[in-house]
């Protein structure tokens, strides 16, 4: 971060009081943008963003209490494959823009019109998709955030058999154009679909990078059911952020200016006045499900310090082999097991087992993107308040959730409507919707049966999504995604620092 911040040049530091003091922030605000990959592998995630949308604007309206509804605004880009100036892989498009809108109705006619089709060489069209977010008429006054939902990199970030090797047609580079939104304070929320998406080189490392760049988060999911109860998680979390950052950000930012203290050693000393004045905080919790290396935090502190793409490829460092990609060493020997251990619950009712495949990116024709993932679960980071039960494809029955803790128990949410926790188990038997297990040759043979263009209604059948059996009782590998109101984390104080610094820097 202070490498960053050191080849910018900076503005006077009283600038960010100027503009600050010229805005209203009577009334809470967020403006919040989907940025959703829509190639082949996407239908499931397409889906839940459909079924739930209005769920997930009434609760963020509701728990936060938004003064009305115009208080909250949605955007939605929707992106493919590159394909500009080029021979395209692709017929269809490389972006879609919808503007901002305070009528949740309008964003679910808008997501009807999506569906997950196209894609061919694995990195897809994420560059141009941010770039098309920065143009949004985001408000000053708004807390600003972006969820980006995909399973694939951007081109150029040096992935095998990339069609765009020297990065997006347009010249536009992700790293500036985060550097750029962080600037604007817009937060950029990673959601990485998993298998698929760990099924690339250096797509983990580097958009863990780009989400540390614009002071939010990455979460990794491995299932669609999940997606509606980490937007709203992240909601929260971001609005108890910029109530800080509005706070204390001008302190903040002139100390990380000078430049004569770290950006953790400034982070510290905020985190520990914060906790002393009892300063408590709205805490996404999704499990991490990746194994540490290295190699791994390497590849994010060259992405983070580069000046973009092309500058930070040759100091990459490979984090796994082809043979250790197949066998997945990017996961936790707990998430492979349970990976295993469905595999083999499902083999009594197939001929086939399919341990870890890599995540080919084929094209699908239909409106119904299958997804090839074999799911089971997912991630973690914190918890707040339990979540209740979003659409009918989501499991209505939860096990609790065991996990060590050394922190102090956490404070109940009870602003929020939030009633139940939802987990969904890794082991998973009977998981074999396209939202699920996600098998390329059931998906096939789901199409033949019932049809190419099937509907977002046919896709959301309750039957092909609720886990059966044993898959809802409590188990060693189920997970949890949670919101917690706690103490200020480290993580959050540090989250503060670098976004009050760089929205008083300008290239």
């Amino acid at each position: 971060m202070m490498e960053e911040l050191d080849a910018m040049q900076s503005e006077p530091v009283h600038s960010l009081e100027d503009r600050l003091a010229n805005m209203d922030f009577s009334d809470k605000m967020l403006d919040l943008c989907f940025i959703l990959d829509t190639t082949g592998s996407m239908g499931s995630y397409i889906t839940a963003a459909t079924q739930n949308i209005e769920l997930i604007c009434d609760e963020i309206i509701n728990s936060e209490r938004l003064a009305s509804p115009e208080c909250l605004r949605i955007g939605l880009i929707a992106y493919r494959f590159a394909q500009i100036d080029h021979p395209p892989q692709d017929m269809s498009y490389v972006t879609l823009k919808f503007g901002f809108t305070s009528n949740p109705k309008a964003v679910k006619e808008n997501l009807k019109t999506l569906w997950a089709s196209g894609g061919g060489d694995g990195p897809e069209a994420v560059t141009a998709a941010m770039h098309e977010a920065l143009t949004l008429d985001w408000r000053p006054e708004a807390s600003k955030m972006a969820v980006l939902i995909t399973d694939a990199p951007p081109h150029g970030i040096g992935e095998y058999g990339d069609g765009f090797s020297r990065g997006d047609p347009s010249g536009h580079d992700p790293l500036q154009l985060a550097r750029k939104m962080a600037q604007a304070g817009i937060s950029l929320f990673v959601v990485a679909c998993e298998p698929a998406f760990s099924g690339y080189s250096y797509s983990n490392d580097f958009f863990r990078a780009i989400a540390s760049i614009t002071s939010a988060t990455m979460l990794p999911l491995t299932t669609a059911n999940l997606l509606p109860h980490v937007i709203v998680g992240s909601a929260f979390e971001q609005m108890d952020m910029e109530r800080l950052i509005r706070e204390v950000g001008h302190a903040v930012a002139e100390r990380v200016v000078v430049g004569q203290e770290s950006v953790d050693d400034i982070a510290k000393e905020l985190h520990e006045k914060l906790l002393l004045r009892n300063e408590s905080t709205k805490q996404l919790i999704v499990e991490d499900i990746y194994r540490d290396s290295p190699e791994a935090r390497h590849n994010v502190e060259v992405w983070l310090n580069a000046f973009d793409i092309q500058a930070a490829k040759p100091n990459l460092k490979r984090v796994i082999s082809l043979l250790q990609l197949i066998i997945g060493s990017r996961f936790t020997d707990k998430y492979l097991q349970s990976r295993y251990s469905a595999a083999s619950a499902s083999s009594s009712s197939s001929a086939r087992i399919y341990p870890l495949p890599l995540p080919s990116r084929k094209k699908a024709s239909g409106r119904t993107g299958g997804r090839r993932r074999t799911s089971t679960c997912s991630p973690s980071r914190q918890v707040i308040s339990d979540f209740k039960v979003f659409s009918t494809n989501t499991p209505k029955t939860f096990s609790d959730h065991n996990r060590a803790s050394t922190s102090p128990p956490s404070k109940p949410f009870h602003s929020s409507p939030l009633k139940e926790r939802h987990t969904s188990s890794w082991a998973g038997s009977g998981l074999s919707s396209d939202s699920e297990a996600d098998d390329d040759d059931h998906h096939q043979q789901q199409q033949q049966n019932d049809g190419v263009n099937q509907s977002h209604e046919d896709e959301s059948d309750p039957k092909s999504h609720m886990p059966t059996g044993p898959s809802h009782q409590p188990s060693n590998a189920s997970q949890a995604v949670d919101v917690k109101q706690d103490p200020i984390s480290f993580a959050q104080a540090r989250r503060i620092t670098t976004s009050a610094a760089w929205r008083i820097v300008r290239t």
